[in-house]
């Protein structure tokens, strides 16, 4: 009992990474109607500077943590400027194949400044081996922050949209720019707002990532973009609390699956291979949409016919 109570906590840390994911995913999407394939990469690029603040001028943890997140908002307006406006009325198939593009483009600048991170590098933190035993469990105090942090972010960017003029108008241009305009509000300024708030998720995710593992490099968000693209369909491409529940599922059952599956074998088929996992989560995520094609919180789009 221990052993499974400690693979559910095991995944509810999991699913947390990907929900922070997919909450900037879904941001993104109810604005613009675009699937934002660069956002690992972002994630990437701002934990990746908080490392070479770390390594280089060898700054203090937190200082660091502070000026990255100072500089994960403005890498938003500079993308939002100088990529997404551009490209804000282009085929919704354009835009999403730009973001591939933009992706790489920032994969390559990010190798191509600082050369060292094209190999694993350490990562450290305060936390590192600091842990809590409860009643046999063995919680890292990093997984503690991690369940924290997604819950306190997940609260708070609620509250945002439901009670704020600028929530609302966010909550607004996702139904209709027009919308938006006659509220008064700036279409432009809530388009940017949108860049920022996503980029700070996305540089909040990286580093807790990074911290988790203790390990970064430029292309180390990669492997969980994938689950919490899923996880964001999975839970409702509309809704924010959705796409938290559907990232987390995703990294829960992946866990517990790992767990079940571990040292079985199906005649020759070695079933606790991480490959046959995927599989099965993908077939789910499968059945999932053909049952409910909107996602586990998502709202059904209504046609006139």
């Amino acid at each position: 009992m221990v052993a499974f109570l400690q693979v559910v906590i095991a995944g509810l840390v999991t699913g947390s990474l990907y929900g922070l994911l997919t909450l900037g995913i879904v941001l993104i999407y109810r604005t613009t109607g675009v699937l934002n394939f660069a956002y690992g990469a972002i994630a990437a690029l701002c934990a990746c500077f908080m490392y070479i603040l770390l390594t280089g001028p060898r700054l203090n943890f937190w200082l660091a943590l502070f000026l990255t997140l100072l500089f994960a908002p403005l890498l938003g307006i500079v993308l939002e400027r100088g990529f997404a406006r551009p490209v804000l009325h282009a085929p919704v198939f354009t835009k999403a194949i730009a973001t591939l593009a933009l992706a790489l483009v920032l994969e390559t600048v990010t190798q191509a400044i600082w050369p060292q991170l094209a190999e694993v590098q350490h990562f450290s933190t305060p936390f590192e081996g600091q842990a809590m035993h409860v009643g046999g469990l063995y919680i890292s105090a990093i997984s503690i922050i991690i369940l924290v942090v997604t819950a306190a972010l997940m609260l708070g960017l609620n509250l945002f949209l439901m009670h704020t003029r600028l929530g609302i108008a966010m909550r607004a241009m996702s139904d209709s720019i027009s919308a938006t305009r006659l509220m008064g509000a700036s279409v432009g300024g809530i388009f940017m707002l949108v860049w920022v708030l996503s980029s700070l998720l996305a540089a909040v995710c990286g580093i807790l990532l990074a911290g988790q593992s203790n390990l970064i490099n430029v292309q180390f968000m990669d492997p969980i973009l994938l689950p919490a693209f899923i996880g964001a369909v999975l839970g409702g491409l509309d809704s924010l609390p959705g796409a938290l529940i559907g990232g987390m599922l995703v990294g829960l059952v992946s866990n517990l699956l790992a767990y079940l599956l571990a040292g079985h074998m199906l005649g020759s088929l070695d079933i606790s291979n991480p490959a046959i996992r995927d599989t099965l989560i993908f077939v789910g995520f499968v059945i999932v949409l053909l049952i409910r094609p909107q996602g586990l919180r998502g709202s059904a789009l209504l046609r006139r016919v």
